[in-house]
């Protein structure tokens, strides 16, 4: 997925978390990069721990990222063996949910963006 990330802020100990731009939301999350990345647009994987996950039906339409309460939530398309999809974004996880529309929220120290290059 193509983010635009905004900033980075320190975490005292660790990776920084990112605050990002997403086409479909704000998130925030750990920065798997260079913690001295400038901010610009960059192509991500995510990862979440799904130890830490919670998944419930999809409210509203569409896919959505968006960070709520420390939680970062993403909305997208479950095929029941693995992939959510948000958008053009995919994030593979070990879930047990049936396909569908869901919501996964996780806490954002908890789901990581690692930045790559085409």
């Amino acid at each position: 997925m193509l983010v635009q990330l905004e900033r980075l802020r320190s975490t005292g100990a660790g990776p920084p978390l990112a605050e990002v731009r997403t086409p479909y939301g704000p998130a925030v999350a750990v920065w798997r990069g260079d913690p001295a990345d400038p901010p610009g647009a960059y192509h991500v994987e995510w990862t979440i721990d799904e130890g830490r996950a919670t998944v419930r039906p999809a409210p509203g339409a569409g896919p959505a990222v968006r960070t709520e309460g420390g939680l970062l939530l993403l909305t997208g398309e479950f095929d029941g063996a693995g992939a959510l999809r948000t958008g053009d974004g995919l994030v593979l996880l070990d879930l047990a949910a049936p396909p569908g529309r869901i919501e996964v929220a996780v806490p954002c120290e908890h789901a990581e963006l690692y930045p790559y290059r085409l």
